[in-house]
């Protein structure tokens, strides 16, 4: 995989200092790649996970980094989960031809 050129950073955190050892930081990208954010967890200082997230919800990494720290401490993905979460609970999908999924 080529790595996307890095525009700027977007936050680092937590301000406090790291979460049981974890921090995060996020960045913006260069085009092509600008709708997408990279995103990096540390732990201990060194890089645990870089992946790329939706540029526009990188504010929910931030605002979920404890329940993101919970789930890697637990060995599961929940807080990355909880932060992707579009917030609706249930969406009818209707395809091009006009009909609901369910019909």
């Amino acid at each position: 995989m080529i790595m996307p050129e890095f525009k700027s950073i977007a936050f680092e955190g937590p301000k406090s200092g790291p979460d049981r050892g974890y921090t995060v930081r996020a960045s913006y990208l260069k085009e092509p790649n600008d709708g997408d954010a990279m995103i990096e967890i540390f732990k201990d200082g060194q890089e645990h996970r870089r992946f790329l997230f939706p540029a526009y919800k990188i504010w929910n990494i931030a605002a979920h980094f404890s329940d993101i720290v919970d789930g890697e401490v637990e060995g599961n993905t929940s807080g990355y989960e909880m932060a992707a979460w579009t917030g609706f609970p249930c969406a009818v999908l209707t395809p091009v031809d006009g009909r609901a999924e369910h019909e």
